[in-house]
């Protein structure tokens, strides 16, 4: 079943791209504010953190076990879609995408600047201050966003179910809507969460692209403890991409920041996504 809500759930995602009727995160903000009053939201409170996190996933493990005692099968479909849809990352990243690619085709290096700053997970306000800069941070960011609202919570959905797919939005909001000042902890917990999935991803860019290239720049950091998720992203692509973009020097690439490079991106990450729910399904099947 969990299968058949991933296709439901892309398949929404594609028609409608921003689902802000079922991505509503006030009732988050206003847990967030509760356990503020009672001393225990700060992000350097293990508690704190725990409590953020556990609630939430209690009651809909408790709404899901009790509507499957109840052999009402249907409304725990509708209920792990719904969670899966909330759990999907925000914004309409289509239009945001397309608002970029315009940018550059216009050479206008201001508007890109000014629309690449949604995509940086670190600084939304974009921090680049040249050219280069510009390209290394949506190389960066750009497939880091692409990840964070589609393939790390599809893998966790699958692998753990509704709760699961569910923990990993919750822990990313908590800094995307900067609920604490010192959001480290809730940091290192997303990184663990994306720890696998990640690396997943990383070995499938080299199958759908070049498999050499992308082998050679992720191998040395496939168990580094250090490297964050969006630079791993970005290596991993960069040598999967290297047949696409040309090359120069072994280990080198030559991707430009253009239209048509985005374009290259977005591809790979489809191919990518499209082998993932190949895998899936094989596994389903077998099982």
């Amino acid at each position: 079943m969990n299968f058949l809500i991933v296709l439901l759930a892309i398949i929404l995602l594609e028609a409608y791209s921003e689902l802000g009727f079922v991505q509503r995160d006030n009732w988050l903000r206003r847990w967030h504010a509760g356990l503020s009053k009672l001393g225990l939201a700060s992000g350097s409170s293990a508690l704190g953190m725990v409590l953020f996190l556990a609630v939430p996933l209690l009651v809909l493990y408790l709404l899901l076990s009790t509507l499957s005692q109840q052999g009402l099968g249907l409304f725990v479909f509708l209920l792990e879609l719904a969670v899966l849809l909330y759990a999907l990352g925000r914004g309409n990243l289509d239009t945001q995408i397309a608002l970029l690619t315009s940018d550059l085709e216009r050479d206008d290096l201001q508007a890109a600047f000014h629309d690449a700053a949604i995509f940086n997970t670190a600084y939304p306000e974009g921090s680049a201050d040249s050219a280069e800069d510009l390209k290394n941070e949506v190389f960066a960011a750009l497939p880091y966003r692409i990840f964070e609202r589609s393939f790390v919570v599809i893998f966790w959905f699958f692998l753990l179910g509704a709760p699961a797919a569910l923990a990993y939005r919750l822990l990313a909001l908590h800094g995307d809507l900067r609920l604490d000042s010192d959001d480290s902890r809730a940091v290192r917990w997303l990184w663990l969460m994306e720890w696998l999935p990640v690396r997943l991803l990383g070995i499938t860019l080299g199958l759908v692209g070049n498999f050499s290239q992308a082998a050679g720049l992720t191998r040395q950091l496939i168990f580094s403890r250090s490297i964050g998720t969006d630079e791993f992203l970005r290596q991993a692509i960069k040598g999967a991409l290297q047949d696409e973009e040309g090359s120069g020097h072994a280990g080198e690439t030559s991707m430009q920041l253009n239209a048509q490079a985005i374009s290259n991106l977005v591809a790979l990450l489809g191919r990518a996504m499209t082998a993932w729910l190949v895998a899936i399904a094989i596994l389903v099947i077998l099982s």
